[in-house]
């Protein structure tokens, strides 16, 4: 896996406004801690995916049970319904069918019991991780470990190029996950797997490394899961997958299409954060 990190200065943030192609769509604080920049390095897994399934520490519901192929029909449908209107994502009543597929996404994901440090990537990931946990909407976690990560785009380089910012909630708490297993919970993980992948890469910067990531979500796609685990081998770091779903098609702004589409689930779940988050 290739790619540069740019790092904030000690005792002060790194101000990444100036760098941002498109700054409107940029939610939350562009004062951050790391930019991962990825450039093409994920160019490779735009398109369909081709490739065989690994079997090895994989498991994707929908390939074994009807309810979970049904369930992922329902998200592809209301996913082309706010594709179509994006109103809709302001729509609490509509996101909540989301919100509640969702859930029932991850309650047949329970028989398989989630394993390690509970690591968020907001928004969506501090929603998933509750609904992982079985715990509600508004529950403290005390050994949950919160990083804000945005992927954006920056100026002069083209639209397939990926950059990701990363922004630590607690420094301190980070260490907890050194040489640990963690838990990482997404409604997609991975898409590109991008997100993840600096959360990684930025926690290196630090000095500190996982054992292992458990992958938890309702979707995920084969290229990006067959790239992520490469990347993470690489760097000495194993894995699992445990997804209700799975897509094969990625477009070129790295958003699953094809018939398993879930629109832009941070958007979508942004309405049901912990009532005590702050951006």
């Amino acid at each position: 896996m290739k790619y540069k990190i740019v790092n904030s200065k000690s005792h002060s943030k790194l101000n990444i406004l100036p760098l941002l192609k498109y700054p409107a769509e940029f939610h939350g604080s562009t004062q951050v801690d790391h930019l991962v920049k990825f450039r093409d390095s994920f160019v490779g897994l735009i398109g369909k995916s081709e490739a065989d399934l690994p079997k090895n520490g994989v498991v994707i519901l929908e390939h074994h049970f009807d309810a979970a192929k049904k369930l992922m029909d329902q998200i592809n449908d209301l996913a082309r319904k706010v594709i179509n209107d994006p109103k809709r994502y302001d729509d609490v009543g509509f996101c909540r069918e989301y919100f509640e597929l969702a859930k029932a996404g991850y309650q047949l994901l329970a028989k398989y019991e989630p394993k390690g440090i509970p690591v968020s990537l907001e928004r969506a990931g501090l929603v998933t991780t509750r609904l992982a946990l079985n715990l509600n909407q508004d529950a403290m976690i005390e050994n949950e470990v919160a990083v804000v990560t945005k992927r954006t785009h920056l100026k002069g380089e083209p639209e397939t190029n990926l950059s990701v910012t990363v922004q630590w909630r607690d420094r301190e708490k980070l260490k907890m996950i050194d040489n640990q297993e963690i838990l990482l919970s997404d409604f997609v993980n991975p898409a590109s797997g991008a997100s993840g992948l600096a959360l990684v890469a930025a926690a290196k910067e630090l000095g500190v490394k996982p054992k292992k990531i458990n992958h938890r979500s309702i979707s995920l796609t084969r290229q990006g899961l067959i790239f992520v685990r490469q990347a993470l081998q690489e760097l000495g770091i194993n894995s699992t997958f445990y997804s209700v779903g799975e897509c094969l098609e990625l477009d070129n702004h790295y958003y699953l299409t094809g018939s398993r589409a879930v629109a832009d689930a941070g958007q979508m779940l942004r309405h049901f954060l912990p009532n005590w988050y702050k951006m």
